[in-house]
C-alpha cells in the first residue's frame, strides 16, 4: 500500500515555483510524496507553484514518481494507492488502474456527486485508514525549519533539502 499526498510548503523569500494561494494567505509550492507502509519515503515530485489545485498536472507527475519508484527496481505492481478526496479525477484513476496496475483506494470527492446514479467504485475503509502514514511523514518533515518554511530560492535547492530530510527519516525507521 501506497499512501500519496500533495504537501504545500510556506515560502519567506519568493523564488522559482512559487505561487500565491489565497486560502493560506501567503506564497507557497507544493511537492507530490509517496510513502509505503512501513513509514519510508519513496518518491518525491519537484515543486509545483501553490496557486494550482491537486490535481494540477498530476498525471505527469505520478509519471515522473512512479517511473523513478521502476528505476530504484520498486515492485509497486497490484499494489494499493491509498489518497484522500482531492486525488478523485477520473482521468488519474483510469490512468493509475489501467497504466501502472495499481489498485485505487480514494474516496468519493463531495463535489463530484452531481449525478445521481454514479458508478460504484472499490474503496476499502480499512486500507484508507492507514492514510496517517502519509500525515505522520508530513508531520516528522514538518519538524526541519528548513523545510517547514522555504527559504531557498530555487526549487531545486529546496527540493534537495527535502531529499535530505527524507533520508534522515528513512534512516531512522530503518535503524528503529
Amino acid at each position: 500500500m501506497y499512501p500519496i499526498r500533495r504537501q504545500s510548503y510556506a515560502v519567506k523569500k519568493g523564488g522559482e515555483k512559487v505561487r500565491w494561494q489565497r486560502r493560506k494567505r501567503a506564497k507557497t509550492t507544493n511537492n507530490l510524496i509517496i510513502c509505503d507502509n512501513k513509514y519510508h519515503i519513496l518518491a518525491i515530485s519537484d515543486c509545483i507553484g501553490g496557486n494550482h489545485h491537486d490535481s494540477y498536472e498530476l498525471i505527469e507527475q505520478m509519471t515522473i514518481l512512479l517511473n523513478k519508484m521502476n528505476e530504484a527496481k520498486i515492485d509497486y505492481k497490484s499494489s494499493h494507492l491509498n489518497a484522500d478526496s482531492g486525488f478523485d479525477v477520473k482521468s488519474f484513476i483510469e490512468y493509475i488502474e489501467q497504466k501502472h496496475q495499481l489498485i485505487t483506494n480514494i474516496p468519493k470527492n463531495q463535489r463530484n456527486t452531481k449525478k445521481i446514479n454514479q458508478e460504484h467504485r472499490y474503496l476499502s475503509e480499512y486500507i484508507y485508514s492507514f492514510r496517517f502514514k502519509i500525515e505522520t511523514i508530513f508531520a516528522w518533515l514538518d519538524s526541519y525549519k528548513r523545510i517547514l518554511i522555504r527559504f531557498e530560492q530555487r526549487a531545486k535547492h529546496f527540493k534537495s533539502w527535502l531529499l535530505i530530510a527524507s533520508f534522515l527519516i528513512n534512516l531512522r525507521t530503518i535503524l528503529n
